[in-house]
């Protein structure tokens, strides 16, 4: 009795953070979860984020890791959301599996939920693809739009932004604009002072991490394993506002 009341407690909490409606928020995984409910002050601490190899180096170069894909490979992919050939990579635009019937008529919320369900997992960085126990960050984003509506976006932020870029109908520079669902794009973490951004490289190439906005000023997404894997963070006032560079939707395309 005394175990189901925790859990309860860590659901509603959970339920509160993403602003999902009743029977929207999957279970938490238990026996992951370093964060018991809800924020911590992991990534808004300097005393761990200074020192956080991982939190500052993000997905960077993860097209080079063995279990990410190389540039010369050519993508195996289950329904042709990006092609590498020859070095290049082609982007190809995909869409929900009709057979999923969207969430409240809404399939943002599909991802919402799915996404909710892998609160806690651990972090490790370039992790294997096919295998949700772990995750960095892009592959966290990945698998939520796969497992969720049959979407298989690219493998690295870089790959999704460009993604974004090219076929949403939706994008913005200001973080204040971002809508439930989107993914959201981020430079690499230089420390909580918003001066240390200031005249930072802010294009898709500089890009190194991502998540998927909660909206009302949540985000959920994966930094590091010193920061606790998959976790909910505001992203107003913090570094997170003053590393963004690019979000939109992969839903409304065009």
């Amino acid at each position: 009795m005394k175990h189901s009341k925790k859990l309860l407690t860590v659901l509603s909490c959970i339920l509160v953070l993403t602003g999902c409606g009743k029977g929207n928020v999957a279970p938490q995984k238990v026996g992951v979860s370093t964060q018991q409910g809800g924020m911590d002050s992991r990534l808004l601490d300097p005393t761990i984020t200074n020192q956080d190899v991982l939190l500052q180096r993000g997905d960077a170069n993860i097209e080079l890791e063995k279990r990410g894909y190389r540039a010369q490979d050519v993508a195996s992919s289950t329904n042709g959301s990006i092609k590498i050939l020859g070095g290049s990579r082609e982007l190809v635009k995909v869409t929900p599996n009709p057979s999923i019937q969207p969430k409240q008529g809404n399939y943002a919320e599909n991802v919402i939920s799915q996404a909710v369900m892998y609160y806690g997992t651990p972090y490790e960085f370039s992790s294997d693809r096919s295998d949700p126990s772990t995750f960095d960050c892009s592959d966290f984003t990945r698998w939520v739009y796969l497992s969720s509506l049959g979407m298989e976006i690219p493998k690295d932020s870089r790959s999704q932004a460009t993604y974004v870029q090219t076929f949403s109908n939706r994008t913005y520079t200001s973080i204040d604009q971002a809508q439930r669902g989107d993914l959201l794009f981020f430079v690499s973490y230089k420390g909580n002072d918003p001066n240390k951004y200031v005249g930072v490289d802010k294009s898709i190439g500089s890009i190194t991490h991502v998540g998927l906005s909660l909206g009302n000023g949540k985000i959920i997404h994966t930094a590091s394993a010193a920061t606790g894997g998959v976790r909910i963070d505001e992203v107003a006032n913090n570094h997170l506002t003053y590393r963004f560079v690019l979000g939109g939707s992969v839903l409304d395309t065009k």
